[in-house]
C-alpha cells in the first residue's frame, strides 16, 4: 500500500526538497528529508525507508559516499540519486556502486513518479541485477547524447539561428524524428532492465502492426540508406490488430531488421512480411548472408550475450543481448519467435502474435 511506504529524500537544496514533497506526496507515500549527506545517512539509521533519493554533489558528505555508506550497512536498501551534471559519468558511476536509477536535473514530476514508482517495484520484487544495472549503464549511455542531438536539431528547425530552406527542414525533421524513436528504445531498455525481463508487465493496447510498428523501422533512414546498399522490401497483407505495447515491439523489430543488415550480403535484400496466418499475425523478417548454424539455434541464439561466430561474420559487433530480449518481449505478449536458416545462404526470423478479430 502507497501509504505505507517511507521514502527520504537527501538534497541540500529547499527547493527541491519542496519539489519532491508536492510531487510524491500526491502518490500517497510518507516522506522524511534531509539537508545533507550527514543527516541522511543519520536518518536511514535510525528508520526504514523503502526508497532513499539523494543529490550526488552536496558539501561534506556527497552523494557517492552516502550511497556507498548506505549499501555497505544494507546491500538491499534501493536508492536513487539525483544529478545535476550534463554528463553522465558521475551518474555511471552511482549504478556501478549500487544506485537503482538516477534523475537528472532538472526533473519533470512525471519523470521523479515513474522512477520511484519502479524503485518500489525493485523492493516487492528483488532479484539478479548484474545483467540489468550493465543494460542500464548502457541506455544512460546513449540517454544523454541523443537528447542532445533532438535538442540542438529541434532549435535549428524552430529557426533560432536563420531561416532554413524547405531541403533543409525536411533534413531536421528526419533527425527529429529519429532522435525520438531513439529516446524511446532508449526509455523501453530502461523500462526493462526495473521490471526484471522475467516479471515484464505489459498493459496491452490495441496496436496497428504494420503501422505503428514495422513500417516506421522499416522506414527509418538508417536502414534505407544503409552502408551495404541492401534493399529493404517490405510486404504488407491486411492482418486483425494485436494485443500489446507498440514501443516494445518496435524494439523486436528494430533488432531483427538490424540483424538481416548487419550479417547480410551487400547489394541484395532485406524482405519484411506481415500476413495472417491460422489466426495468428506473423512477421519475418529475410535476409541472404552467413545464415546460422542449425546447433547454435537451440543453444545460444536466444540466450544473455550469446554470441555466435560464423563464417563470413568476421569483425561483426554485437551486444549478444538483441535476440535475448527479443524473445523475453515476444513471449510476454504471449507470443512465439524462431528462426530456419542454411548456413552460407539465408536466415528467416518468424515472430507470430496472438490477433483481435477485426471488427
Amino acid at each position: 500500500m502507497n501509504d505505507l511506504r517511507r521514502l527520504l529524500i537527501v538534497d541540500d537544496e529547499d527547493i527541491v526538497i519542496n519539489s519532491c514533497h508536492k510531487v510524491l506526496r500526491k502518490s500517497g507515500y510518507v516522506i522524511d528529508s534531509a539537508s545533507s549527506g550527514g543527516e541522511g545517512l543519520q536518518k536511514a539509521a535510525a528508520n526504514k525507508y523503502d526508497v532513499i533519493v539523494t543529490d550526488l554533489k552536496m558539501p561534506g558528505i556527497d552523494g557517492l559516499e552516502v550511497l556507498r555508506r548506505l549499501k555497505a550497512a544494507n546491500p538491499r536498501q534501493v536508492v536513487v540519486v539525483f544529478t545535476g551534471y550534463a554528463n553522465v559519468s558521475t551518474a555511471r558511476e552511482s549504478l556501478k556502486l549500487g544506485a537503482f536509477d538516477y534523475v537528472p536535473k532538472p526533473f519533470t514530476a512525471q519523470e521523479l513518479r515513474e522512477v520511484v514508482a519502479n524503485a518500489l517495484k525493485r523492493v516487492d520484487e528483488p532479484g539478479p541485477t548484474a545483467m540489468l544495472d550493465l543494460m542500464a549503464i548502457v541506455a544512460h549511455e546513449f540517454k544523454s547524447p541523443v537528447a542532445t542531438v533532438h535538442t540542438t536539431a529541434e532549435t535549428l528547425y524552430r529557426g533560432y539561428f536563420g531561416n532554413l530552406t524547405p531541403e533543409q527542414q525536411h533534413s531536421l525533421e528526419t533527425v527529429l524524428r529519429n532522435c525520438q524513436y531513439l529516446e524511446d528504445i532508449i526509455r523501453s531498455y530502461i523500462d526493462l532492465t526495473r521490471m526484471e525481463l522475467d516479471k515484464l508487465e505489459l498493459t496491452p493496447q490495441a496496436v496497428d502492426l504494420v503501422r505503428d510498428v514495422v513500417d516506421p523501422v522499416v522506414h527509418t533512414p538508417e536502414y534505407q540508406d544503409n552502408f551495404k546498399r541492401m534493399r529493404l522490401v517490405s510486404h504488407y497483407e491486411e492482418v486483425p490488430h494485436v494485443a500489446g505495447d507498440a514501443n516494445l515491439l518496435k524494439i523486436v523489430v528494430n533488432n531483427l531488421v538490424n540483424n538481416a543488415i548487419k550479417y547480410g550480403t551487400p547489394a541484395t535484400e532485406v524482405r519484411v512480411e506481415v500476413a495472417a496466418r491460422n489466426g495468428r499475425v506473423m512477421l519475418s523478417v529475410f535476409n541472404e548472408g552467413a545464415g546460422i548454424p542449425p546447433a547454435d539455434i537451440p543453444k545460444r541464439l536466444f540466450t544473455r550475450f550469446g554470441r555466435l561466430k560464423q563464417k563470413g561474420t568476421e569483425g561483426v559487433k554485437g551486444s549478444g543481448l538483441g535476440l535475448y530480449i527479443c524473445k523475453q518481449i515476444v513471449e510476454r505478449h504471449g507470443g512465439t519467435i524462431g528462426v530456419t536458416s542454411e548456413p552460407g545462404k539465408f536466415a528467416q526470423f518468424v515472430v507470430e502474435l496472438g490477433c483481435i478479430p477485426l471488427a
